[in-house]
């Protein structure tokens, strides 16, 4: 994942590559060390199922209830203070150092749904990004979120809760091309519901991407 600015507009472009996030260098060892100790890094893993590798066709059962949805609307952490707008930003496809890198637009004071990836409630990686240090810094204190804490989006007046399972890290700068495949899984379809929060790392430097990855509240 890469930071690009337009030049046309004030917004700018959370970069994807087609198969994984693009990565290079290390965070500060002291600043490495404080989020492997935190639940739900490194250590975790056993807590979350797999990403999905495919495009699920549906659920495995179908629903008892039809849920009536849509994009979301509004964010809200209230461990950390999170309280936002979001709407739906897209894509465009360029290529980077001759790698072809999808850039998803990110507004400057809200968090951006992507488009294209599931609805709250229904079956799906709902996958919402944001800045956490330029425009109104959105997901500034994300990597503070624990877990167990609650995160609520909100189609309209509907709300949809969801508690944190899973903290990641993944580096942006130096990643091989395996590593970044393997990166990329976290922000593509799953067969499970959830909800992946994405934001760069750390807040002096950008040279990582911190992943939270919530299932929907008991």
């Amino acid at each position: 994942m890469r930071l690009r600015f337009l030049e046309s507009a004030a917004r700018t472009a959370l970069a994807i590559s087609i198969l994984a996030l693009v990565v290079r260098g290390d965070p500060p060892p002291d600043r490495r060390a404080v989020m492997e100790s935190t639940p739900g890094t490194a250590g975790a893993r056993s807590l979350l199922p797999a990403p999905g590798e495919a495009i699920p066709s549906g659920p495995t059962e179908a629903p008892t209830e039809e849920v009536t949805t849509g994009p979301p609307t509004w964010i809200e952490a209230p461990a950390i203070g999170l309280y936002a707008p979001v709407v739906q930003v897209g894509y465009s496809v360029t290529s980077v150092d001759g790698e072809e890198m999808v850039e998803w637009e990110v507004p400057d004071e809200a968090a951006g749904f992507h488009e294209g990836s599931a609805y709250p409630g229904r079956p799906g990686n709902t996958v919402i990004s944001g800045h956490n240090n330029i425009g109104t810094q959105v997901f500034r204190d994300l990597d503070e979120l624990q877990v167990g804490d609650e995160v609520i989006l909100y189609v309209g007046e509907q709300s949809f809760r969801y508690e944190v399972v899973h903290k990641e890290i993944v580096r942006e700068y130096g990643a091989t091309e395996e590593e970044r495949r393997e990166n990329g899984r976290w922000i593509g379809p799953t067969q499970d519901e959830r909800l992946t929060l994405v934001t760069c790392w750390p807040y002096t430097g950008n040279s990582h991407r911190l992943i939270v990855v919530a299932m929907p509240a008991p």
